[in-house]
């Protein structure tokens, strides 16, 4: 199993070649004999696992074949609700806590005929875009990037095909990055985050991880539905409603599906990006060539830069405020870790004008975005400034093409505005550095055009191989 595609595993399942139970138990042997060294999972669900494989044969055996996803075992961020099983949050906060439901986002997947397999390793809380312990498969002296960290890294080491992450500045995209597996953040509200332990309700999103955008459409065509139960939870228009792999197979207008022609691409001016490692510079106005030379058209946009302080001023008072409503900050202040401690007390420290005025300048932003979205059809840049960094240099200062910044800005800087939009955006393996680190490749689009990023993201994966690379 290890490294096959969703697409390759339900064919197996579905012509006989494997059943559910068979996946199951060598899935679970594979993640015995590898997460030691990645510790990419906090509970891995056994017992479950295997009833629902049997349950999923069944009804197999008389025709039903729920879809795709029939059969196929999933990761949950351990951010997101599995019933009756231990919903930790990375945090000792919440570490004897079983979750009483499933989060929206995984009724979907089991409406699809997908096993949840286990639980991925996070930032405590999601604050934060690392994921320690988790390392880095191709490097393990490296950080994943976070905080869905640990469902890219059981990705990319072939301990599943498929993950579910969350994203608030970044979170789904930066470890798809530095793992070098692809990553989608749908647009704002398009998947339900009822169920998921909020970070910044104003900016979370829930979002696939898999091994190419072919899998990612898979998984995003399965939890992509309005739910009552959130209140920022949107259907989208009905052009959006088409399947997003059906897309990806069919093309648009009687195009085939890797043509890029008519298809307008963005690229930021440099005062967006800088500074770049050069590398990541390359393998980016490398992967532009493929995109153009398959048709696409390159357009030199200027995009406005939001300030790391926009968005902490967003997001810190809105973190502050969800674990205040549960009683967490008063009751258990002194189980938190330092970091996260620190940054949900400076949150409450915000005031409520500063709040607003951020809120302000956030929607001159995102319109801003969305009127330069109407001469593209996508912005194409690099996912990260550079490479995963080293695990101590985490939240240090470091050299970026002789410029000086701090990694966690490093990290978020070019992935958060999309957050702050809500504009969907994947990013893909583009390339390698000399040192064999993934470089990840970004595209955002339109409000409710996940098939168009995803079939960009498709059709540059039918052209390169970067994505079937594998960590040895």
């Amino acid at each position: 199993m290890p490294y096959t595609s969703i697409r390759e595993v339900a064919d197996e399942i579905h012509s006989g070649l494997i059943t559910p139970s068979e996946l199951v138990e060598e899935t679970l042997e594979y993640i015995d004999a590898t997460d030691e060294s990645i510790q990419a999972f906090i509970t891995v669900i056994r017992e479950q696992a295997f009833k629902d494989a049997e349950q999923l044969e069944r009804e197999q055996r008389t025709g039903l074949y729920r879809s795709q996803l029939h059969g196929v075992p999933i990761a949950i961020k351990d951010l997101i609700s599995v019933r009756d099983v231990r919903l930790t949050a990375g945090s000792k906060v919440l570490s004897n806590y079983i979750a009483p439901e499933d989060a929206m986002v995984v009724e979907q997947l089991r409406k699809a005929g997908a096993i949840i397999i286990g639980k991925t390793n996070t930032h405590e809380f999601a604050y934060g875009p690392y994921s320690a312990p988790t390392r880095n498969p191709w490097d393990p002296a490296r950080t994943t990037g976070g905080s869905s960290g640990g469902s890219a890294a059981a990705v990319a080491s072939g301990m599943c095909v498929g993950a579910i992450g969350t994203d608030t500045g970044g979170s789904i995209r930066i470890p798809s990055a530095c793992c070098g597996v692809t990553g989608l953040k749908p647009t704002y509200g398009r998947v339900s985050c009822y169920g998921v332990i909020p970070l910044s309700w104003s900016l979370d999103h829930v979002g696939p991880i898999g091994r190419s955008a072919e899998d990612c459409a898979i998984l995003f065509d399965a939890i992509a539905k309005y739910d009552p139960r959130d209140p920022n939870s949107v259907s989208g228009p009905p052009l959006a409603l088409s399947r997003s792999t059906a897309m990806l197979i069919g093309g648009t207008e009687g195009r085939g599906p890797l043509s890029l022609q008519g298809l307008k691409m963005g690229i930021p001016q440099e005062a967006f990006m800088a500074p770049l490692h050069p590398e990541v510079r390359a393998a980016w106005r490398a992967a532009l060539r493929v995109l153009e030379e398959e048709g696409a058209e390159l357009v030199d946009v200027e995009l406005p830069r939001p300030t790391m302080e926009l968005y902490r001023t967003v997001q810190k008072p809105e973190a502050s405020l969800a674990h205040a409503q549960r009683g967490w900050l008063s009751e258990r202040l002194d189980m938190y870790g330092d970091m996260t401690r620190t940054n949900l007390l400076a949150g409450q420290t915000i005031a409520a004008v500063d709040y607003l005025r951020a809120q302000q300048e956030r929607r001159t932003f995102s319109s801003s975005l969305r009127t330069i979205m109407q001469r593209v059809d996508a912005f194409v840049l690099p996912t990260l400034p550079i490479p995963a960094p080293l695990l101590e240099q985490t939240a240090q200062d470091i050299e970026i093409d002789g410029v000086v910044e701090n990694t966690t800005v490093a990290l978020l800087r070019m992935t958060m505005p999309f957050n702050l939009s809500g504009l969907p955006a994947v990013s893909c393996p583009c390339g390698f550095t000399s040192d064999g680190l993934p470089v990840g490749l970004q595209i955002a689009g339109k409000p409710f055009e996940e098939a168009t990023v995803l079939r960009i993201a498709h059709a540059y994966q039918q052209l390169t191989d970067w994505h079937r690379e594998m960590p040895s």
